[in-house]
């Protein structure tokens, strides 16, 4: 295991997509692509490919390519395609993100579920995704933002600064500023918050209880913990998940 991954490969053992994202509400996003026979799809940062498998299973004419750099998610996403029979209609890539769609576009729709960050942040993302792109293309983002100013305790924890997000509104605001138009948008709920958040918790403490000779079960542990206190103290109110269905003119 990539020791850059070890902690988020640990704790996202259990997550079928590694954002807070029911299956339901993911099943309703893809209808909402409506993509034609043929389309090319592209995740972003697609961890262990499932929403990308989902929507290869719902359009059966789609291919789909999927990049990331956590070695160990995309061994996950291969063996899942397998068992579901898309092996051969999706290519998984060990490659950073600006690197291989600098010479890969063309693509129907583009998917990045809480993953802005493999193209630098969410404005690089936009960008990005606007130039690979064909003419009417889709773009299905998650992306975090602010429910209410985030205290300077809970900043600490998730290390970040207030600056880096905006709030709901704002997301929208600045696909319509990079070119897009917006179709259609909806959030996380608490119950997909707190199952992602839960599942993150217990699979770490899992983790560490079970190995405890491992150099960095201890602190994977105590990581957690405190991850999972601050967002029971201020992230359940403060942070939130957008979903933004988004359309290159």
């Amino acid at each position: 295991m990539d020791p850059r991954f070890k902690a988020t490969t640990i704790g996202h053992a259990d997550h079928r997509f590694c954002s807070p994202l029911s299956a339901e509400k993911a099943a309703r996003l893809i209808d909402l692509l409506d993509l034609s026979p043929g389309a090319r799809v592209v995740d972003i940062g697609c961890g262990k490919a499932t929403l990308l498998l989902d929507v290869l299973e719902r359009y059966p004419d789609a291919t789909g390519v999927g990049v990331d750099i956590n070695a160990a998610f995309l061994d996950e996403g291969e063996a899942i395609a397998q068992e579901r029979g898309l092996a051969g209609r999706v290519t998984l890539i060990d490659e950073d993100a600006t690197i291989h769609l600098a010479h890969d576009e063309g693509f129907a729709a583009a998917i990045c579920l809480s993953a802005s960050h493999a193209l630098g942040d969410y404005g690089g993302l936009l960008a990005t995704a606007f130039s690979v792109l064909d003419p009417g293309g889709l773009l299905l983002v998650g992306e975090g933002y602010w429910r209410q100013q985030p205290h300077r305790s809970y900043l600490a924890v998730l290390g970040a600064d207030e600056e880096e997000l905006t709030d709901h509104a704002g997301n929208a605001e600045r696909a319509v500023r990079a070119g897009f138009q917006v179709l259609y948008t909806t959030t996380a709920n608490p119950d997909e918050w707190d199952e992602y958040e839960g599942l993150y918790c217990r699979a770490k403490l899992r983790w560490a209880a079970a190995n405890p000779r491992d150099p960095d079960a201890a602190t994977i542990a105590a990581d957690a913990q405190r991850w999972h206190d601050a967002y029971l103290r201020w992230g359940r109110q403060t942070l939130g998940i957008g979903y933004y269905l988004l359309r290159r003119p």
